[in-house]
């Protein structure tokens, strides 16, 4: 079995192959630098520990112990269905009697001119040290996207003392996570605590001149601000499945069991769709 993508989903699928007795070959392979580890703590303690630490899900030692090969720092370029082999960045390849694509999802890009160095995104721990980095006292962060990553970072940022303002473009925040009632509860939290929240603000235009972001709005208000946080969603990471011929809807198109049209490859987390009963399939 190799696996592609070790993030949670594809460290603990490797633990619970060997949980059910699998006793062949388990190879985890992934392009971060990093033991598998948890992405939830990023916008949270990630960001306000005294020491940012990786919340791992494993140890090498746990790992080796499990006789799991990790792969680490090397990115899956294409799958080879015929031959049943994997081939990396860095020319070598790999082959598999399964396969488990489990590359997650990566933010969603704000499609608009203007965006420098200090306008980011988050998604790995180092995307968390260079965040963190910038939420002190004297600092002014603009976060756009008033969903879950975008909220935590919020709180994350005030607890460190920055001046934080949330922009969302929706009518409220939450407005695809939560109920109205309690979407309203979650904005005068924030603001009891001093974020500054707007609302049914589109975004015209932005600069980053390397030194600052101004953000100007449908109303013509500018929002300057020394980092902007884009927080307004995530897609599944997908190229890797459509190179290699598998169906893609909304993510890698996989059956109940996570299985996709090639009875060899299977995916699972955030890169695949799949059908759920409580909603009819």
């Amino acid at each position: 079995m190799v696996i592609i993508g070790a993030g949670e989903c594809g460290g603990r699928a490797a633990l619970t192959l060997r949980d059910l007795g699998h006793e062949g070959p388990v190879t985890l392979v992934g392009d971060e630098p990093h033991l598998p580890y948890e992405r939830p703590p990023l916008s949270k303690e990630a960001m306000t520990s005294e020491a940012p630490l990786i919340k791992a899900i494993a140890s090498d030692e746990l790992l080796a112990e499990r006789s799991i090969r990790h792969i680490h720092s090397v990115r899956a370029v294409a799958v080879d269905r015929a031959a049943h082999l994997v081939r990396f960045s860095e020319g070598s390849s790999l082959g598999y009697g399964k396969l488990l694509l489990a590359t997650g999802s990566v933010p969603r890009k704000l499609p608009m001119p203007g965006l420098g160095g200090r306008c980011v995104y988050l998604r790995t721990f180092n995307d968390a040290l260079a965040i963190r980095a910038h939420l002190k006292p004297e600092n002014r962060v603009a976060i756009i996207g008033g969903g879950f990553i975008g909220l935590e970072l919020a709180a994350s940022a005030r607890k460190l003392g920055a001046t934080v303002t949330v922009l969302e473009a929706q009518p409220r925040i939450l407005m695809r996570g939560v109920p109205a009632e309690i979407a309203e509860i979650i904005h005068k939290a924030h603001q009891a605590e001093g974020v500054k929240v707007l609302t049914g603000q589109g975004i015209t235009a932005i600069a980053d001149d390397g030194t600052q972001v101004r953000i100007t709005l449908a109303d013509r208000q500018d929002i300057v601000a020394d980092l902007a946080v884009i927080g307004i969603g995530a897609v599944p990471v997908t190229a890797l499945a459509a190179e290699a011929g598998l169906a893609i809807d909304n993510g890698i198109a996989v059956d109940e069991n996570l299985c996709t049209a090639d009875p060899d490859v299977f995916a699972a987390g955030d890169c695949c769709s799949f059908p759920l009963a409580v909603y009819g399939g």
